[in-house]
């Protein structure tokens, strides 16, 4: 196995290891009723980190992988949500990757793609749920606006670890 090689699956390795530990900290330490406002954008920074470090692949990875981590931890998602939160997660690496050499454009791009996407299908999808009325208010909210700032938020915090690590990283 070459260098590249081991080098990309550490990296990529490492991000999904914070990135699950993140989301299951969230669920277990009482962060009271905004704790989506602190893991969602510590994951989306993650997802962002892990692209612009180590590449599109493994934000691609990170981005599947970071959704069955949630499930596996016990997110309050619905499963047929779970697609279409991977296509979300995927909006924004991709925007970000594009768009890597303008952070700030790439971040806001990704976020309002991610938020689309999540806010979109999940309109779409939880009223079909048939679940009881409190319920599918409380995940049309969660799965609408928030979205988008705690992609905003994850970005800016991105953006803030990037410009502090990439002389590290540049000069391997």
């Amino acid at each position: 196995m070459n260098k590249d090689r081991i080098r990309f699956i550490t990296r990529t390795s490492v991000l999904l290891a914070l990135t699950v530990v993140l989301q299951y900290v969230g669920r277990i330490v009482p962060l009271g009723p905004n704790s989506n406002f602190i893991v969602g954008p510590l994951v989306n920074a993650c997802l962002i980190i892990s692209t612009y470090f180590v590449g599109i692949l493994s934000g691609v990875v990170i981005s599947i992988l970071s959704v069955v981590g949630a499930i596996l931890t016990g997110a309050a998602m619905p499963l047929p949500l779970a697609p279409f939160i991977i296509l979300g997660n995927l909006s924004l690496i991709l925007a970000f990757y594009f768009l890597r050499s303008k952070k700030i454009l790439g971040v806001v791009s990704g976020a309002v793609l991610k938020f689309a996407v999540i806010a979109i299908s999940s309109g779409l999808i939880i009223p079909v749920l048939k679940l009881p009325p409190k319920k599918t208010q409380t995940m049309l909210f969660a799965f609408n606006w928030p979205q988008l700032v705690t992609a905003l938020i994850g970005g800016v915090i991105a953006i803030i670890v990037i410009n502090r690590l990439k002389k590290n990283f540049d000069e391997k």
